[in-house]
């Protein structure tokens, strides 16, 4: 293995451990989360989806506690006959959740090692006085946590596969 290709092995690792110090709360969309609550209807939150351009909403209590979340592949069978059907009885429930604290690789994981894969994760503060239990306070998308691990290792893996396959095949640099 030429220096060259051990320089942009060194440089991949330093940009995936880059990505292991990024915090859930440096790329989560925070402020007003829409969410239902579980006595919503079907027809009720797939309306907030549409207004919203989203595909997924947590479900809170009256405490403001997670407890489900619901996404259209939940309610797409409801639509046509069954949109007076409550979210609770579609509702992913006791989904994984992320905290603002955690790191993306750990979200990540979470979104693809749950049941089924989920695109984006409900994001809670515990540090939260007023409810320990953690509160509501943004979504982060599985769209975005893909964006960076391309930016920051896929683009730079593809470089140093290109780089050892040309130094297989006799080439110097």
């Amino acid at each position: 293995m030429t220096k060259f290709i051990k320089l942009h092995l060194v440089r991949t690792l330093n940009k995936y451990r880059e990505l292991q110090r990024m915090r859930v709360r440096d790329i989560m969309v925070s402020g007003d989360v829409v969410v239902a609550r579980p006595e919503n209807t079907v027809k009720d939150v797939f309306e907030s989806m549409v207004e919203y351009n989203i595909n997924g909403i947590p479900v809170i209590d009256e405490r403001g506690k997670i407890v489900g979340l619901v996404t259209i592949k939940e309610i797409k069978p409801y639509l046509a006959n069954g949109s007076d059907v409550k979210i609770e009885i579609v509702m992913l429930k006791d989904p994984p959740y992320t905290t603002v604290d955690e790191d993306i690789i750990t979200a990540f994981e979470k979104m693809i090692n749950f049941d089924r894969r989920l695109d984006q994760l409900p994001v809670i503060n515990t540090n939260s006085e007023e409810m320990p239990y953690g509160k509501l306070v943004g979504v982060v998308y599985i769209e975005d946590i893909i964006t960076l691990l391309y930016e920051k290792v896929i683009k730079e893996l593809k470089t140093l596969v290109s780089l050892y396959n040309g130094n297989k095949a006799g080439s110097v640099f």
